[in-house]
């Protein structure tokens, strides 16, 4: 029987996951490269505003996407493409995210999907590398990446990687790899149709101003750390805070990943924290978080402190992945 699954990757026109504007798929099948599909996406209505920061990051605009199919026709293809096979995604999580959101923003049933990571089986495969993000892996394995953010691109360099693991640990299909790896294969539920679609987040003013994005952050709950994230990742099992703003991702977007690389998000700093992320804010010096998290320092408690960068880095992200 042979072994056959696609790597996939998303582009958003926004901070919302469920705006997919972009997807690439490329189907691998016994280890070789035999299909590929990619097509700009329609995002649903109440999510088709495209943000400056990720047009900045894929070049996708709105004309762009004006006559591209809308996310039901492409979530169908998408399925007709995988064929019942697993998904293979850099950063998978996120990936898992846009389907499960752009399905439940439009009323749409989304099937189970097995998937892999490849970010989580790059941390296992080539533990040499001072990081895992997409470029670094690529370059390593000899794919040259040269459009990353471009969604086939993307998805061809996650099916590389998958297919360049496979042959270091001697394996013969993605099963078999993710056992090999430590991990096995994870699990996306399957989600019936919702009696009404999931509404659309309240666009945040192009003129609201700082105070009123703290009030909307300091009453958002904070999601549980995921119980598949991968052990071996930098910031699992830590209690993460974060500190002013950053400018890749709002605080709703950075608790998420915080989350999904199995670290606890928090909104203070206490004497639980173990990381720091320390971002820009308009006042003269530190802010009181970190402040409080010096003072715990110097008093003994092992903090680390990590700039904007330093936590991209350990999430496996690039600007905008």
């Amino acid at each position: 029987m042979s072994d056959s699954w696609t790597a996939i990757d998303f582009e958003t026109a926004n901070q919302d996951r469920g705006s997919a504007c972009a997807v690439g798929l490329v189907k691998v099948r016994d280890g070789v490269i035999e299909d590929r599909h990619t097509t700009l996406i329609r995002p649903p209505a109440g999510l088709d505003f495209f943000s400056r920061h990720n047009i900045a990051v894929h070049g996708i605009t709105p004309d762009d996407v004006a006559d591209a199919p809308s996310w039901e026709a492409v979530h169908a293809r998408i399925v007709e493409f995988a064929d019942g096979g697993p998904l293979v995604a850099h950063n998978a999580p996120f990936d898992m995210g846009v389907l499960t959101q752009a399905c439940a923003r439009t009323g749409l049933a989304s099937p189970a999907w097995a998937y892999a990571c490849t970010l989580a089986l790059s941390r296992r495969t080539w533990t040499e590398l001072s990081d895992h993000r997409l470029p670094t892996v690529s370059a390593h394995i000899g794919h040259l990446l040269t459009r990353h953010h471009r969604a086939d691109a993307d998805a061809e360099a996650a099916a590389r990687i998958a297919i360049a693991a496979m042959a270091r640990h001697g394996t013969t299909s993605l099963a078999d790899l993710a056992r090999s790896a430590g991990s096995g294969l994870r699990r996306l539920a399957a989600a019936a149709a919702p009696a009404v679609p999931l509404p659309a987040p309240v666009r945040e003013a192009p003129g609201q101003d700082r105070f009123a994005r703290w009030q909307r952050d300091a009453q958002a709950a904070l999601p549980e750390p995921a119980p598949d994230a991968d052990p071996s990742g930098p910031l699992y099992g830590k209690v993460v805070c974060v500190s002013g703003d950053l400018e890749s991702m709002d605080k709703p977007e950075v608790w998420r990943r915080i989350a999904e690389a199995g670290a606890t998000p928090a909104k203070n700093v206490t004497k639980k924290t173990d990381v720091l992320v320390t971002g820009a804010h308009d006042g003269p010096g530190m802010t009181s978080k970190h402040r409080q998290a010096q003072t715990y320092a110097e008093r003994g408690q092992r903090i680390a402190f990590l700039t904007e960068a330093d936590l991209l880095l350990q999430l496996g992200m690039t600007t905008g992945s």
